[in-house]
């Protein structure tokens, strides 16, 4: 029928929909392996940063860390006196990222509109629910991989070391 009516004398243009949600729909299939990628690259940064903050922590807390073995401090005890810090900047991230995240996707939707197709900036409640979960589940894997760096901390030759 498309064939028929394009061919027509005085049609200038035919658009069949059925087309338009096949191509459209393929393309949003295509999005949603570039969105899974800018996932798993926030991901990959977020443990990242938390791992090197949680480092460089440790690294420049030996003696306070074995100081506090020295008192006789429990391992869970020194363990959490250090994680704490860990446990508080992934709540500062997630209480200011959920809403710049916010701010970021509209404008990202803003930017991407065409005049062919306009999508709907929506951002279900579960997607929230995702994002801080993903924090945490960071936060605890970065907190038991550090674990070890500071069960490795030697008491007397940390105390002896000269800064």
């Amino acid at each position: 029928v498309a064939t028929g009516l394009a061919q027509a004398e005085g049609v200038s243009g035919l658009s069949v929909i059925q087309d338009t949600r096949t191509t459209v729909g393929n393309m949003m299939s295509r999005m949603n392996y570039v969105v899974l990628l800018v996932i798993a690259c926030a991901g990959a940064l977020a443990f990242i940063v938390l791992f090197n903050l949680t480092n460089i922590n440790i690294s420049e807390r030996v003696r306070e860390i074995a100081t506090l073995k020295v008192l006789g401090f429990y391992p869970n005890e020194t363990r959490s006196y250090v994680f704490r810090e860990n446990i508080v900047l992934s709540a500062m991230g997630i209480v200011l990222g959920l809403p710049l995240g916010i701010l970021l996707h509209r404008f990202v939707m803003d930017q991407i509109n065409i005049d062919i197709v306009t999508f709907e900036v929506k951002i279900l409640p579960i997607s929230y629910l995702y994002a801080v979960l993903t924090v945490l589940a960071f936060t605890v894997v970065v907190n038991l991989l550090m674990s070890g760096k500071i069960e490795r901390i030697h008491m007397a030759e940390s105390l002896k070391s000269i800064e």
